[in-house]
C-alpha cells in the first residue's frame, strides 16, 4: 500500500495515535511526546507524518528557521525543541515493523527540493535516523543510565561505598533536622494542583540558578520549559521531588520525566549552604526507590558525562549530532561552516595571545 507524507506546523494538532507510536519505539523518548512538542518550538514546527492507507504509521518532529542575512540566508532544519532544552534519545517515531519505511520517507523529505541546512542534535546513535545519516555525524556524547530491573535495594547495594555512605548519613541527618523528602502532588487541572506546580517550578528555577548560574544554559529557555512542564505535571508525565527543610524552605529539587517504564532525570537544583550538603544524593536515592517500587525498570540520566553520574550509572548509550547541506547553496554553506569550526579555536587563541600582549605594560 502506498505511503503518503504530510507536514504539520501545529504540534497541538498531532493525533493521539502519535503518542501510541512513541510508546512502541525501541527506546521511547519523553521529548517526542505530544505534551513536550506542543510547548517547546523555537522556530516553525515541521512535523513529518507518514500514513499508509490513511493510517498513521510514524513520522519525525522537526522545526525550521532562517539562518544568515535575509537576502542570502537559507532554511535550517533542526529537531523540534533543539538547543538550550537539550532533548535527546531522538529518532523517527514508529512501530519497529514500520521503522525502515518511515525512515526512508523522512530521509527523502530531509533531502527534498530546495536549499537547506540539516542540523539534528540529540539523535540516539543506535536509532534508525542516526544510522541512516551516519556519514554526517559531527559530534558524539554519552548518556548514562541505570538498570532498576532487579529492584532498588539490589541497585543501591551495588553503588560505590562512598555514595551509599553519603546517602545513608545525609538521609539520617535530614530526618533528624526535621526535613522531609518526597514528590510534589501536582497532577490534575484544579487550581490547587496548578498552584503547587508553579511553586515547585519556581523553587527549581531558584535552586538551579543558585547551584549552576552561568554554567547552565537551561534557564535561557525557561518560558518554553515552564509551559511544557505545567502540562506534564498535570498529566503525571513530569514529577518534581523535593527536600523541604523544617521551616518549609525547599533546599533540593529534581525534575524527572516519565515515559513508559523509564524515568529520566532532566534537571535539578540544590542549596549551596554547607548544612544541606549531600541533599541532592539523598533525594535521588529516594526517587529511585519510589520509581522502582512503582515498576520503573530504568533511571535514565540523559546526555552528559558529568563525573557524578558515574556513581549512579550501570551503563551508557551514545547520542550524536548530524550536519549536512542540501542543494548547491546548502552544501556550500555547510562546507563554510565546517571550515569555520575547524579554524575557530586557532582564531580564538590568536585573539587571546594578542590581547595578552597588548595588555602588558
Amino acid at each position: 500500500m502506498t505511503l503518503s507524507l504530510s507536514l504539520l506546523d501545529d504540534p497541538e494538532r498531532l493525533p493521539i495515535e502519535w503518542d501510541d507510536l512513541v510508546g512502541q519505539m525501541a527506546h521511547p523518548s519523553p521529548f517526542l511526546r505530544r505534551w513536550w512538542l506542543s510547548s517547546v518550538p523555537q522556530g516553525t514546527p515541521a512535523i513529518v507524518l507518514i500514513r499508509r492507507g490513511g493510517r498513521l504509521i510514524g513520522g519525525a518532529a522537526f522545526e525550521t528557521d532562517h539562518v544568515g542575512p535575509e537576502a542570502v540566508g537559507i532554511t535550517r532544519v533542526r529537531c523540534l525543541g533543539q538547543g538550550s532544552l537539550a532533548p535527546d534519545h531522538l529518532d523517527v517515531v514508529s512501530r519497529p515493523a514500520d521503522t525502515d519505511e518511515v525512515t526512508g520517507a523522512v530521509i527523502a523529505w530531509l533531502r527534498g527540493s530546495g536549499a537547506r541546512i540539516i542540523d539534528l542534535d540529540g539523535l540516539a546513535a543506535d536509532g534508525s535516523l542516526a544510522r541512516a545519516l551516519r556519514p554526517f555525524i559531527t559530534e558524539r556524547t554519552s548518556a548514562p543510565w541505570a538498570s532498576l530491573s532487579d529492584g532498588a535495594d539490589a541497585y543501591l547495594s551495588d553503588r560505590p561505598g562512598t555514595l551509599r555512605s553519603t546517602v545513608s548519613r545525609t538521609t539520617k541527618r535530614l530526618i533528624k533536622a526535621g526535613a522531609t523528602i518526597g514528590a510534589v502532588d501536582a497532577t490534575g487541572e484544579d487550581d490547587a494542583a496548578r498552584t503547587r506546580a508553579r511553586r515547585a517550578l519556581a523553587d527549581l528555577h531558584r535552586l538551579h540558578d543558585q547551584r549552576w548560574a552561568a554554567e547552565s544554559g537551561f534557564l535561557d529557555a525557561w518560558p518554553r520549559f515552564h509551559a511544557a512542564a505545567m502540562v506534564g505535571l498535570a498529566s503525571g508525565d513530569v514529577v518534581i521531588s523535593q527536600v523541604v527543610a523544617s521551616d518549609g524552605t525547599v533546599v533540593a529539587t529534581e525534575l524527572d520525566l516519565r515515559c513508559g517504564d523509564v524515568v529520566a532525570f532532566y534537571q535539578a537544583g540544590r542549596s549551596t549552604d554547607r548544612e544541606w550538603r549531600g541533599a541532592g544524593s539523598a533525594l535521588r536515592a529516594d526517587i529511585i526507590g519510589r520509581c522502582a517500587a512503582a515498576g520503573a525498570t530504568e533511571y535514565d540520566m540523559l546526555r552528559g558525562d558529568e563525573s557524578y553520574k558515574a556513581d549512579w550509572a550501570t551503563g551508557s548509550r551514545e547520542l550524536v549530532r548530524v550536519r549536512f547541506g542540501v542543494g548547491t547553496s546548502g552544501r556550500a554553506l555547510h562546507r563554510a561552516a565546517v571550515a569555520w569550526r575547524r579554524c575557530a579555536p586557532r582564531v580564538q587563541q590568536a585573539r587571546q595571545l594578542a590581547h595578552s600582549r597588548l595588555s602588558r605594560p
